[in-house]
């Protein structure tokens, strides 16, 4: 691994931190505009969406949650109206999981917003500088798939 001087790991997690605080105001605006469902419920509506139907299992690991969380999950946002379970004609004991009408309204909104703020970062860059920049950014989280690890932290004592 390359050594990288403290002023580039500065600059870096400054711009990453102004970034997703913008990143976060998309979320706020969806979560504010339905007003009854959570951050993680947003997150969860965005996934099944691009997937279009999904089984409980496959939550589950989206979640990183047991398949009992990722249930209570689901039945929060199927009570809510976002979300309808569907038996499998092929196998009755498979539940598919897939967008309501009202799930589906929140979805188009939080990738118009998504789409939106995709423009806005990419929009001053040349189509070159839009491509090395993404085939970074796709580099950089395909080696941060690792979770962090609480030991490479130092406590600081007084």
């Amino acid at each position: 691994m390359m050594k990288v001087k403290a002023n580039n790991i500065t600059r870096l997690a400054t711009a990453f931190e102004r970034l997703m605080v913008k990143m976060e105001e998309v979320d706020d605006f969806c979560v504010e505009l339905t007003k009854d469902i959570s951050k993680q419920d947003l997150s969860l509506i965005g996934y099944i969406g691009r997937q279009e139907e999904v089984i409980m299992r496959e939550v589950a690991t989206y979640c990183e949650v047991p398949l009992s969380t990722a249930t209570w999950c689901v039945d929060k946002l199927v009570e809510k109206k976002y979300l309808k379970r569907v038996n499998s004609q092929e196998d009755r004991r498979i539940v598919k999981v897939s967008l309501t009408k009202k799930g589906q309204g929140v979805f188009e909104l939080f990738q118009s917003k998504k789409y939106e703020m995709g423009e806005r970062m990419l929009g001053n860059l040349s189509k070159e500088r839009q491509e090395a920049f993404i085939e970074t950014l796709e580099y950089i989280a395909r080696n941060l798939q690792a979770p962090v690890a609480a030991a490479s932290f130092k406590t600081v004592q007084s």
